[in-house]
């Protein structure tokens, strides 16, 4: 059988007036691949475009030339570095044309923000690997993220459904929509109060906003010849393997948490966490998408001194598994140095290899933001290692934590363990500086699960 490789480019079938966005235009994306015989490469997916950020008064922001100075700007507005373009999108849903839903990914955005720097390098980082792929430039100082200009992304989407070996039978599946819901303008964007308690760019009028426009989907699909494509329209009957990823958000209040959550996942691979104090949410003077560790306001009253997470426990049915042990971080946070396990399992939920140069992790976004007093007893050095540096330099970015939670449940099989009727178990301990007490923090889960696709006579069914 011979195969033709071609690209499909589609429009949004919600085009409109062309313009998306959470406050002007349409807060959602429809895009449709039809249902026809060919095979599509899902990692070859992009939804491509061009993003806008507007004042609140809708005008280009001018950000100012001193952002690497130690005055630094009020009024300029920002988008989160790492996550990039990926911070627009709220849901993603995968379906087919007649509505059966294949995956949905709620907090996707969240998700990218644990996902996308796990998938790359420290070196990729630092020299704008992940600009090309995601469609955010790395570094504050870079056009995308001072978002002073408009700029073109081609944005890979992170859904298990997509990223799965081999192809996709767009005849079988029943063609594929692809549905995108728009974050709100406080969501993806922030001003620089975090670090500057005098900034409020983007506050007032409303608040600043984005633009998406000249959207399209691209995607690489082999035809085969006549003969192919129609033992492809005549097969009515199949089954498929993909995995998928689900989401679920719970609220830490507490120096001892503990979360009992029912995923109901039949073949469940792993899970990827993160958390944020839940005042940073759609608020245009934090960062939604920073992933930190727990956090204590500092003297000014900013959210800035890290709490120690003493012991972490992963359990199924009250029983520790994977792990039949806590991973104990306390001792290596409190000497500054980097928690190794921690991070060893973390990148094991999103990829079954370990090594220092495939992930975007080092003792600077491990270990950049104040300890504060919990380490009152240590030296003025040790003290002096866990404050913010002075000045704003240029790989700022750099020095702003990177920090997930997560285990791998099956790597060697990959057929994931059964959580149907037994609910997943997470217990967070955690000591805060003194004097002080926990804010509440957001966690969000996302669960790695494999689900199957069963066609027979026309009908589809999918099998958690």
């Amino acid at each position: 059988m011979n195969f033709k490789r071609e690209v499909l480019q589609i429009q949004p079938t919600n085009l409109g007036s062309g313009v998306f966005g959470a406050r002007n235009g349409l807060p959602q994306i429809i895009l449709e691949i039809p249902r026809v015989p060919k095979i599509m490469d899902g990692k070859s997916l992009r939804i491509n475009g061009t993003m806008s950020i507007f004042s609140s008064t809708g005008v280009k922001p001018q950000n100012t030339s001193n952002f690497f100075v130690d005055a630094a700007p009020v009024n300029d507005i920002f988008m989160d570095g790492r996550t990039g373009m990926s911070s627009v999108i709220d849901v993603l849903s995968i379906q087919n044309l007649e509505g059966a839903t294949y995956e949905t990914i709620k907090n996707y955005s969240r998700m990218a923000s644990s996902v996308s720097p796990l998938n790359e390098s420290v070196e990729n980082y630092l020299n704008g690997g992940i600009d090309g792929l995601y469609g955010g430039l790395s570094k504050e100082v870079s056009t995308a993220s001072k978002c002073d200009n408009k700029f073109d992304f081609s944005l890979p989407l992170l859904a298990g459904f997509l990223n799965g070996s081999g192809g996709i039978d767009l005849q079988l599946i029943k063609g594929c929509r692809i549905i995108l819901n728009l974050s709100p303008d406080n969501m993806v964007l922030r001003n620089n109060h975090w670090r500057n308690i005098n900034s409020t760019g983007g506050t007032a009028l409303g608040g600043a906003y984005y633009e998406l426009s000249n959207i399209s989907l691209s995607v690489t699909c082999e035809t085969p010849d006549q003969q192919g494509q129609n033992a492809m329209i005549a097969n009515q009957q199949g089954s498929w393997d993909y995995d998928a990823f689900s989401s679920f958000y719970n609220v830490i209040q507490s120096n001892d948490h503990n979360a009992i959550m029912n995923i109901n996942t039949g073949r469940t691979i792993s899970t990827i966490m993160n958390l944020v104090p839940s005042k940073f949410l759609n608020n245009y003077n934090y960062n939604s998408l920073w992933t930190s560790q727990l956090l204590t306001e500092n003297a000014a009253g900013i959210l800035k001194n890290r709490v120690v997470m003493t012991d972490l426990t992963f359990t199924k049915g009250g029983l520790r598994i994977p792990l039949d042990y806590m991973t104990t971080s306390g001792p290596s946070q409190e000497i500054g140095v980097s928690t190794s396990f921690k991070n060893f399992e973390e990148l094991n939920a999103i990829r079954n290899v370990w090594s220092l140069s495939n992930f975007e992790k080092s003792l600077t976004t491990e270990l950049s933001l104040p300890l504060g007093n919990n380490i009152a007893a240590g030296s003025a050095s040790q003290q002096a290692r866990f404050s913010l540096v002075n000045g704003y330099s240029m790989n700022y970015e750099d020095k702003i934590q990177q920090y997930n939670l997560g285990v791998s449940y099956d790597h060697i099989t990959y057929n994931g363990l059964d959580f149907r009727g037994t609910p997943l178990g997470l217990r967070i301990q955690s000591v805060a500086p003194t004097g002080t007490s926990l804010r509440p923090h957001s966690l969000f889960m996302f669960v790695k699960h494999k689900n199957t696709i069963v066609f027979q006579n026309g009908q589809v069914r999918v099998i958690m």
